[in-house]
Formats: structure tokens, C-alpha cells, sequence
């Protein structure tokens, strides 16, 4: 008889996490309840809004603009209830001792943050976004045709018409730039020809600062790169020893999780106005004792 385990995961990691973080696990639960308050809820969309503008042409100014408004306000919202996910994902890592795993999900964190924010400020950015869907769609199945080419069989035909019908209606709609070297029009191939570090910017300065910690390290932990062979291997006198277990990592990555957390749940509350600003406002000052607590424990100090 092979006895089922109990529990998923290292208990001696959780064990050493737990006591490693007490500071943090003990706001956790007031946290929780300012994340739910946020993510937990309807998104109703703006009835009124649309009622005003039903009888006007699709192109006409004030029916985009209420269209960008909402499409805006789904993406922020969206982006912000994946966050809160994110954040649970992070802590399981973590608390496991998965440090650079959790660090790889601070960087899906901080991602979605910086592209709510920058769209919060331009909602017309919103519908590039969320049209986005029909070309990474298209490039699956493209994708898959290559390898299956028999599996157009399996599919209806007027689906694969309506999703290439998108995907060419999308594209076209892509804005289109001069080659400086050869002449030729370029067809931009992202929703954006913003980078990340400059919609930080463009979004707020303060995420602009932490693009470094939260965006380009974990990147380099999410790809095959020299950076991320060297951070695992550790040298030792008798050779290179790998790093199964990284808790240094696991202490940073909580801590800018739940920095970027407080960041989400502050943007969520101005964008939507939802007046949470007593309940947001003490998670706010709790972050700073919280951590200075933590990381100088971790120091010895």
C-alpha cells in the first residue's frame, strides 16, 4: 500500500517561510479582505453611456470614445482580478520555497499592472488590446495547420472564415510606420510599439522604478538565458552545486508582490472610485514596518 500524502509541497520550506514572515502573514488576513472587496465584484457595463450614442454612426467621435471608456474600464478590471490570482500564486511558490519560480509570477504581475495603469490613462489604447485576442488566435491555429494540416477538417468552415475575417480586420487596423533603412512600410506586429519600461513611465513613475526588480530580473529567470544558469549554479570548492531551493529569492519575490499588490489595489480604487480609501490606506502604512521587520531578520539585525 502506497499512503497518500497529506499535504502538496515541503513542509519543512513552509515551516522556515512561515516563521521567516511572520510580520507579513499576520497582515495578510486584512489584506485579503481589501483584495476580495476589489476583485469580488460586477462590472457593469455603462448603459446610460451607450443609450446616448445608440443612433449615431459606429465612426462617429462620441461613440468611440464611450466604446474606448469601456473597453478600458474591462481591461483594467480584468487585468486587475488576474493580479489578485497572481498574488496567491506567488505566495504557494514562495511559501514552498520556489523563489524563482514565484519571481517569474511577479513579473505576470507587474506586467498587468503597468499596462492597466497606462490604459487607465489612455482608454484608447483598450481596444488594440483587447483585439490583440484575434491575432494571437490566428497565429495558434496557423501554428497548429502546420503541424496537423488535416486538422482544417475537423473545424467548421464558417468559424475558420470568421476568424480569419478577424484576424484580417484587426491587422489592417494595425498602424503601419517607414523602414528608416530600406523605405518600406513596416506593419506593427504588437497591440503597442510602447515597451514595457516606457509604458511604466508613461504610467507612473514609481513603476517605472521597480521595472528592473519586477520586470527585467524575472524575465531573465523566464528564459533560457547565461543570467539564469548562473543564478542556479552556485560554485562550490568540489564544483558547481545547483540551487534546488531558492528562499533568498522567495523573501523578494513576496515582498515585491506585495508591493505591486498594494499598487493594484490602489489604481483599482481611484480608476472605479469606489471610495476604499480607509480600508486601502492602513495596507498602505502597514508595507513599509512590515518589510523593514522582515528584511532585517533575514540580515540577522
Amino acid at each position: 500500500m502506497v499512503e497518500i500524502p497529506i499535504g502538496i509541497g515541503d513542509a519543512a520550506a513552509q515551516r522556515r517561510y512561515i516563521e521567516a514572515h511572520t510580520s507579513f502573514l499576520k497582515e495578510y488576513p486584512a489584506l485579503r479582505v481589501v483584495i476580495e472587496r476589489i476583485s469580488l465584484r460586477t462590472l457593469e457595463p455603462p448603459k446610460e453611456e451607450f443609450d446616448r450614442v445608440r443612433d449615431l454612426p459606429d465612426d462617429d467621435p462620441a461613440v468611440v470614445a464611450v466604446e474606448d471608456k469601456w473597453f478600458a474600464e474591462i481591461t483594467v478590471f480584468g487585468l486587475g482580478r488576474i493580479i489578485a490570482d497572481d498574488f496567491s500564486e506567488v505566495l504557494t511558490l514562495a511559501g514552498n520555497a520556489y523563489g524563482i519560480g514565484a519571481l517569474k509570477i511577479v513579473r505576470g504581475m507587474y506586467e498587468r499592472l503597468v499596462t492597466a495603469a497606462y490604459i487607465a490613462k489612455k482608454p484608447s489604447e483598450a481596444r488594440p488590446f483587447i483585439e490583440d485576442d484575434a491575432i494571437k488566435r490566428w497565429k495558434l491555429w496557423r501554428q497548429a495547420l502546420s503541424v496537423l494540416p488535416n486538422l482544417k477538417n475537423n473545424v467548421p468552415k464558417e468559424k475558420l472564415d470568421e476568424l480569419e475575417a478577424e484576424y484580417n480586420r484587426v491587422r489592417a487596423s494595425r498602424k503601419d510606420s517607414i523602414c528608416n533603412k530600406c523605405g518600406q512600410p513596416k506593419t506593427q506586429e504588437a497591440w503597442t510599439r510602447v515597451d514595457m519600461a516606457t509604458m511604466a513611465k508613461e504610467a507612473d513613475p514609481n513603476l517605472a522604478a521597480l521595472h528592473g526588480e519586477c520586470y527585467l530580473i524575472p524575465t531573465f529567470h523566464s528564459h533560457a538565458t547565461g543570467f539564469n544558469l548562473n543564478e542556479r549554479f552556485q560554485r562550490t570548492e568540489g564544483g558547481n552545486s545547483y540551487q534546488e531551493m531558492s528562499e533568498k529569492e522567495a523573501n523578494k519575490a513576496t515582498k515585491l508582490a506585495h508591493l505591486v499588490l498594494i499598487r493594484h489595489l490602489t489604481l483599482q480604487n481611484e480608476y472605479f472610485k469606489l471610495g476604499l480609501d480607509a480600508e486601502i490606506q492602513p495596507r498602505i502604512d502597514a508595507f513599509v514596518p512590515i518589510w523593514r521587520r522582515e528584511d532585517g531578520a533575514a540580515r540577522g539585525t
